[in-house]
């Protein structure tokens, strides 16, 4: 006998426009925020700006993986190889 998932249970849930994991980090950092402010404003602001610059990644990288690829592209070398010599390259040029 076979079970097999509701489509409804396959999706991921979705509360403000936003999956469960992000609902979860932005709490996270809300709830250190209020527990931070009165002893030191800065490390408070610290929060909010995680939970800001985390939900900008999020949205302009919905993908899974993509801004890894991203990041692994930007710091990878890019040169190109030649199989001729210099001078040959210039005289051609």
């Amino acid at each position: 006998m076979e079970y097999k998932t509701p489509k409804v249970l396959e999706k991921k849930p979705v509360i403000a426009g936003f999956d469960l994991k992000t609902i979860v980090i932005i709490l996270t950092c809300a709830l250190s925020f209020v527990f931070t402010v009165f002893t030191s404003f800065l490390l408070s602001l610290a929060f909010i700006v995680i939970a800001v610059v985390y939900v900008n990644i999020q949205k302009k990288y919905p993908k899974k993986g993509q801004l890894t690829t991203l990041l692994k592209y930007n710091s990878s070398i890019k040169c190109i190889r030649v199989n001729q010599q210099i001078k040959t390259l210039i005289k051609r040029h």
